[in-house]
């Protein structure tokens, strides 16, 4: 008799995908787990598809909105990662869509750590221009002082709590947790359709 074996590949995947969204959920506690798990899932792809890592997309996320995809800024910044309808279209997503929302903050990321590449201090000029526009930011020479300073401190002091807690692919110990005896029956029985105990 064969047995199935899902592919490691897939139970680390599935094992960082939950791990992202109960961090999410830990930020936002009024998030649903599907809704959790859907987020970390765009979370991840769209920063492998744009080379980012994904802790700090979710600092910049945390920064903005707290996971609330419904946020809305006095200044009319809305969704995930708090975008101006004008710079929503440009960048072609929705703003009250999680996963369109996700795309366009690795998407927006990636376009800023691009301009400014050549700074020696292109993550803070990046997280500055995320937040307070890279005009502004190429204008004042820098990070201007106030709000946009307070951001940039917040943000950096996520990512680096977020690099401590969260791994940007899964740990030896979180792909073996997924393999125990028990998680590969239930496994096998869910394909081969036997009944669950």
């Amino acid at each position: 008799m064969a047995v199935a074996v899902t592919p490691l590949s897939s139970l680390a995947e599935t094992t960082t995908n939950t791990t992202y969204a109960h961090a999410m959920r830990s930020i936002n506690p009024r998030l649903r787990e599907a809704q959790s798990q859907v987020y970390a899932e765009a979370l991840l792809t769209n920063s492998q598809r744009m080379h980012l890592d994904p802790r700090l997309v979710m600092a910049v996320v945390t920064a903005e909105s707290s996971w609330n995809v419904h946020a809305v800024s006095p200044d009319g910044a809305e969704g995930l990662g708090q975008f101006k309808p004008e710079t929503a279209r440009e960048l072609g997503i929705e703003t009250f869509s999680g996963r369109s929302n996700l795309r366009g903050v690795t998407v927006y990321l990636r376009q800023l750590l691009g301009m400014f590449k050549s700074s020696r201090n292109a993550m803070r000029l990046a997280i500055a221009s995320y937040n307070a526009g890279p005009y502004a930011v190429r204008a004042d020479g820098g990070a201007p002082r106030g709000e946009t300073q307070r951001y940039v401190t917040r943000v950096m002091a996520l990512w680096h709590d977020f690099k401590r807690r969260l791994s940007p692919r899964p740990a030896v110990a979180e792909v073996a947790e997924a393999l125990t005896p028990q998680a590969v029956m239930q496994d096998e029985a869910t394909y081969w359709g036997a009944p669950q105990k």
